[in-house]
């Protein structure tokens, strides 16, 4: 009796478990594959930027530099070394230790005041104006209002008699000031129509008072102005 021919259903079924796998083996080779490439990518980008480095260096604090309008350490030392020199060079200091057998007068600094609209650290002002002061060796200099008061303070404790009389220091022995130093930084600023040009304009002002008559002695001011302009992208 000849074999039976397989039906039409058998041969489906056939094509069927025949075609499954196949399939299957690729859908599983394409997920490893995407898988795989997703791996690559973020290695890759890990890699990139493990390998990227920034890098930093020591500038001259001397090199003057202008990186943007607003006040910066260059403006702080142009302003607070030419107002020095001008304020060492005038008459009053002369006519001073003229009436005072050559002595050197006495002088207290009170903070720069900061009139502008920016963060401007005047105390860093300051402090280069009294030391460029100090170093010159042509005046005296005494503490500022609240380093007299915390030295006021040691005084008093010092003379409450829990200090031995041989260590404790003397009230009325401090230094009195002859002159005031003071001033203020002030600015405006200008734009164009565009906004294309901008002008930043910096006045600093100091003087010097005679704390004993209230004289003002000496007034100096220094200018800075910085002129800006936007630079174009072309497409």
């Amino acid at each position: 009796m000849p074999p039976r021919a397989p039906s039409e259903e058998s041969l489906m079924k056939t094509r069927i478990l025949d075609i499954t796998p196949n399939r299957l083996l690729k859908a599983t080779l394409t997920a490893l594959n995407v898988s795989l490439n997703v791996s690559i990518a973020a290695a890759g980008g890990l890699l990139t930027t493990s390998c990227t480095t920034s890098s930093s260096e020591y500038t001259d604090p001397d090199k003057a530099e202008i990186l943007d309008d607003r006040w910066s350490e260059t403006d702080l030392k142009k302003t607070a070394s030419f107002l020095v020199d001008q304020v060492l060079a005038r008459p009053w200091l002369q006519e001073y230790k003229t009436k005072n057998g050559g002595k050197a007068p006495v002088v207290i600094v009170d903070q720069i005041e900061n009139r502008t609209d920016e963060v401007i650290d005047t105390k860093a002002m300051t402090d280069y104006v009294q030391d460029e002061l100090i170093n010159s060796r042509k005046v005296r200099f005494v503490s500022d209002v609240n380093v007299r008061k915390r030295l006021l303070d040691e005084l008093k404790y010092q003379n409450s008699g829990a200090v031995s009389e041989k260590t404790a220091k003397k009230t009325g022995n401090q230094t009195g000031a002859d002159f005031m130093l003071e001033g203020s930084v002030t600015s405006s600023v200008h734009s164009k129509d565009g906004g294309g040009e901008k002008t930043v304009y910096y006045l600093t002002t100091m003087r010097l008072t005679n704390i004993e008559t209230g004289e003002i002695e000496w007034t100096g001011k220094k200018e800075l102005k910085k002129a800006f302009k936007k630079a174009g992208f072309g497409l």
